[in-house]
């Protein structure tokens, strides 16, 4: 049986470890990829059949306007590099960062890395590309958040902060779009199994953790035909933790 699945796909952050696994599951289905990266010290990421690589610096407004935009898309600006054209029938915002810092040691550096990158980045994203999915009457969000908002630890404030806002977005955008066929859902895991992890904490048991093949199979499905009713919701993906 053929699925009935979005067609055009954004990935943001996705050369992470979660974000390749999401890319993967995307292009295994049949569907166009696109996704972001910013490493101006690398090179561009290889594309190949079905996969495309954009530039962008998703903490800066006008970098993601000029790229997102339907101006942007329509005139395909893009700091000279591939455009997105049309929109795109899903986006998984994969991007993210976590600082470990105690209230009193959280630098404000610290504080603006959190904030842009966990939920600057999901704002400005949506203002661009929220308008093209209700002129087509489609579209599938997932973000990706934290379950330390439901419960932060010592450390954890700065970041779980960071992540809540990201909870706030889903429901308030899941609001706005209810009239559209549009789905606005974030997943919550705990720690995800990924080399920078495992070197970071190097005694904890992995086996644990939340394993990224299986939290993009969990977002694959909320952008599936089954996954349309799911609107608006926080699933906490906890492993064994």
């Amino acid at each position: 049986m053929k699925l009935n699945l979005p067609k055009r796909i954004l990935v943001t952050g996705a050369q992470g470890t979660l974000g390749s696994e999401i890319v993967n599951i995307y292009l295994e289905a049949g569907c166009k990829v696109v996704g972001t990266y910013f490493s101006p010290s690398k090179e561009v990421p290889a594309s190949r059949e079905s996969l495309e690589w954009i530039q962008v610096d998703l903490t800066d407004s006008r970098w993601v306007r000029t790229t997102f935009s339907e101006q942007g898309q329509a005139h395909g600006q893009n700091g000279g590099r591939s455009s997105p054209q049309s929109g795109f029938d899903a986006w998984i915002h994969c991007a993210g960062g976590f600082r470990f810092s105690t209230v009193e040691q959280t630098t404000d550096g610290d504080l603006d890395f959190l904030l842009n990158l966990n939920l600057r980045s999901a704002f400005y994203l949506a203002r661009e590309l929220v308008p093209f999915m209700k002129k087509k009457n489609f579209g599938r969000i997932v973000f990706v958040s934290s379950r330390a908002t439901l419960g932060a630890g010592v450390g954890m404030a700065a970041y779980a902060a960071s992540k809540a806002g990201l909870n706030i977005l889903t429901a308030a955008l899941a609001e706005e779009v209810k009239a559209f066929d549009i789905t606005v859902n974030s997943v919550l895991p705990t720690v995800i199994d990924s080399p920078a992890n495992r070197k970071d904490m190097p005694n904890e048991d992995f086996s644990k953790w939340v394993s990224p093949s299986q939290l993009a199979e969990i977002i694959f499905s909320l952008t599936a035909p089954w996954g349309k009713p799911i609107h608006g919701a926080l699933i906490p993906v906890s492993g064994r933790l």
